[in-house]
């Protein structure tokens, strides 16, 4: 039994043999493949049954973001999952997952695992707190880094900031995407100490 099992996962993908892929390794762990939908309008019909997405960035013309946005209003955890280069991701998003064309069928697991797994405080909730995030923030640093204890270096900083800034969160804002954007300044500013 694997976290992924039991989960409805919906693919966005406009490659026909890479919704395929997926499709078909998703089904061997046991979820249920919403789609796969070729674009934002045939995403959006699946948007109220995913407990998770798998998202291409681009679609044709046409970028992810705004159904990405959705997403996330609606707390439902989603990994970027594209040959586009990282630096078209906005700020918001860095928090999430990013893996490039092509992946290896575990790597994607790895992801969609982590976004799935709510972590021991919240299980049987969608209430966010900074454990729950955890397993996010740390996957997202090392997709940043690829050395682990330079990433495990950027986990501890942006938890750190996170304690030392907590009053200054804003109230609109998730803890997830909040911790990302703290990561994501961090690791614009110290990029060369964390290796280091």
């Amino acid at each position: 039994m694997t976290i992924v099992s039991g989960s409805r996962v919906l693919i966005v993908e406009d490659e026909y043999f890479i919704a395929t892929e997926l499709e078909r390794f998703l089904v061997k762990l046991g979820a249920t493949v919403l789609g796969p939908a070729s674009s934002i309008e045939r995403a959006a019909d699946y948007l109220d049954d995913a407990d998770a997405a798998i998202l291409d960035i681009r679609l044709d013309d046409t970028y992810v973001f705004p159904f990405a946005d959705q997403l996330a209003n609606r707390h439902i955890p989603f990994v970027f999952y594209t040959g586009c280069n990282d630096i078209a991701i906005p700020d918001r998003f860095r928090y999430a997952s990013y893996l490039s064309k092509p992946a290896e069928a575990e790597t994607v697991y790895s992801a969609l695992r982590f976004a799935l797994d709510p972590g021991p405080a919240a299980k049987g909730s969608r209430e966010e707190t900074v454990f729950s995030a955890l397993p996010q923030l740390r996957l997202a640093a090392r997709l940043h880094l690829n050395d682990p204890h330079a990433a495990d270096r950027l986990v501890e900083l942006t938890l750190q900031e996170a304690i030392d800034h907590a009053r200054s969160k804003p109230h609109d804002v998730s803890i997830n995407v909040w911790l990302g954007r703290l990561m994501e300044t961090i690791h614009r500013d110290r990029e060369g100490k964390l290796l280091s």
